[in-house]
């Protein structure tokens, strides 16, 4: 599938197409930009004031006793200074990058029937580009994942796609979910434009008049009857478990996949540098060792519970439920009634080139299986669909 995935600069923003002419900014936020330069400036001066006062440090108990003993001796596996002059380049490094972030944006303008666009790299020139509103091929709603230590959070773009990815426009860019599916269908309505998504399949196009049917509406128009074979078979990766009242659709815990190696890499990284950093004390502050040991406890508990959850999906007679478990306790996340949805989709996340499943409503959506190979994540999406499009006796009545 050929894909243009064009990258947008914003965690926040917002193009309101209501009155026009109308303009924004599609650059990195101030809440990003700020704290970033505060924590910069921080190891900086941590780094600055752990460099020069580490010299004039007070004698430790270790060097009282060992004074009148010529066999023991103590040596640092990491100099202090070279630690400190480490802390003062990171520090560096994120004011730096922020900085050259922060020049870079995307200006949007919009009259009514034309936009226009001005780009500016962080050490380049204004590119200025003008279409009609006609060049574009439709409302795109893509969902990237974005990393934040070893959380991710889901970014919720919705864009007026073009063949060319440098003229796609970014329309509406959030981290939160709410309302995400009425923003992106409200925007193709204003514009009188078809809505666009990446799935398995490649771009799924909805029409304007069909923008507000549900799955159930859409079945015969995307002929989805028939779609699932009870005789396909998933892979181990997959559980399914079957109640008078229920079905349960289970990841199995595969532990050496690309994120739990990549967990297990962090923890042994965090571990590795509490241990060298508890027998090489001396030249860090008391204030220091603790924010340093309280960080990386933190960094080792979020790991080991990322790669011991699992995802589960609970149809019920009316409702499909999203559940995590962490060892012996769950959440729950999202519940979509089968009435609302209006469709499940196997759609692409650009920044790591997998796929995953998603189910949407109006209101909310869906995401399960980010680690399955695509096959198993077809046959969900058409196990899902058969299990909507199928109304039970009790939901008849």
């Amino acid at each position: 599938m050929n894909r243009n995935i064009p990258f947008h600069y914003s965690y926040n923003f917002k193009l309101d197409i209501s009155q026009t002419p109308t303009k924004e900014s599609d650059r990195i936020s101030l809440q990003i930009l700020l704290p970033g330069l505060l924590l910069g400036l921080v190891l900086i001066l941590l780094g600055i004031i752990e460099l020069t006062n580490g010299f004039n440090s007070q004698n430790l108990l270790f060097d009282a006793l060992s004074q009148n003993n010529h066999y023991v001796s103590r040596n640092s596996f990491i100099s202090p200074v070279v630690f400190d002059t480490f802390i003062i380049l990171l520090g560096m490094g994120i004011i730096s990058s922020l900085i050259l972030s922060y020049l870079r944006y995307k200006k949007i303008f919009f009259d009514g029937q034309n936009i226009t666009t001005v780009k500016r790299s962080s050490l380049g020139k204004k590119i200025t580009y003008r279409n009609k509103i006609s060049d574009f091929q439709g409302v795109m709603l893509r969902i990237e994942f974005v990393q934040c230590g070893f959380l991710t959070k889901n970014r919720y773009i919705v864009e007026l796609h073009h063949k060319l990815s440098d003229r796609t426009v970014p329309l509406y860019i959030s981290t939160s979910e709410k309302n995400i599916r009425k923003i992106w269908v409200d925007y193709a309505k204003k514009l009188n434009l078809p809505t666009l998504l990446y799935t398995d399949e490649g771009i799924l196009k909805r029409n304007v008049p069909d923008l507000d049917k549900s799955l159930r509406e859409m079945v015969d128009i995307w002929n989805l009857r028939g779609k699932f074979n009870p005789h396909d078979k998933h892979s181990a990766r997959i559980a399914v478990k079957e109640t008078p009242n229920k079905i349960i659709i289970k990841l199995r815990k595969v532990l050496w996949d690309g994120y739990n190696i990549l967990g297990a890499l962090s923890i042994f990284m965090l571990v590795l540098l509490l241990f060298i950093v508890s027998f090489n004390t001396q030249g860090f502050s008391q204030a220091f060792l603790s924010a340093f040991y309280s960080l990386c406890f933190i960094g080792i508990i979020a790991a080991v519970f990322i790669m011991f959850r699992k995802e589960k999906l609970v149809i019920k007679k009316d409702k499909i439920v999203n559940t995590h478990k962490y060892f012996l306790f769950s959440t729950k996340h999202d519940e979509l009634y089968k009435k609302d949805i209006k469709g499940v989709y196997v759609t692409l996340n650009p920044a790591t080139d997998r796929y995953f499943v998603t189910i949407t409503s109006s209101e909310k959506n869906i995401i399960f299986g980010k680690k399955l190979p695509i096959s198993d994540l077809k046959w969900v999406k058409n196990f899902l669909v058969e299990q909507i499009i199928c109304p039970n006796e009790q939901e008849i009545e």
